[in-house]
């Protein structure tokens, strides 16, 4: 009995306040950016090597208010900058760059400055807004990300 209560406990904390960020795949933010065009795009770009990057998801993202701002505020995006696959971003593709090691994508929307993990405030043409570069805490990035 303890252990279904407990269980159901776990369960019900999990679904009321363990949402996480709703992170979306470049072709979900591209139809919710045509569906909701004055909200703008949190764009987290990262590399799968990234020790800051690992650091980011298991401290500042995984946190509930982060989590809860974002989610009201911003369409979010995460971007493996060194997928080698094409990629299709707001009716545009891009392919992968081998001299920089990256996506043409996160390589145009650093303006070629490579550096992870790097948050990026799109409005819904995809223009770089505001670009948070490097490690946050949950203090430093939710001030970073307000609108």
């Amino acid at each position: 009995m303890k252990s279904f209560i407990t269980l159901l406990a776990f369960v019900f904390t999990s679904v009321a306040f363990g949402q996480g960020i709703q992170w979306k795949t470049l072709e979900q933010a591209t139809k919710e950016i045509k569906q909701n065009p004055n909200k703008p795009v949190l764009f987290s770009v990262y590399a799968q090597w990234c020790g800051f990057c690992k650091r980011m998801d298991k401290e500042t993202y995984v946190d509930a208010k982060v989590a809860e701002y974002i989610n009201k505020n911003y369409i979010a995006v995460k971007f493996d900058a060194e997928t080698k696959e094409m990629v299709s971003f707001i009716g545009i593709n891009y392919g992968y760059i081998p001299p920089a090691k990256a996506n043409y994508l996160a390589y145009t929307l650093m303006g070629g400055r490579l550096s992870y993990p790097t948050s990026l405030i799109l409005n819904q043409k995809g223009e770089v807004q505001k670009s948070i570069v490097g490690y946050r805490t949950t203090t430093e990035f939710l001030t970073d990300i307000k609108i």
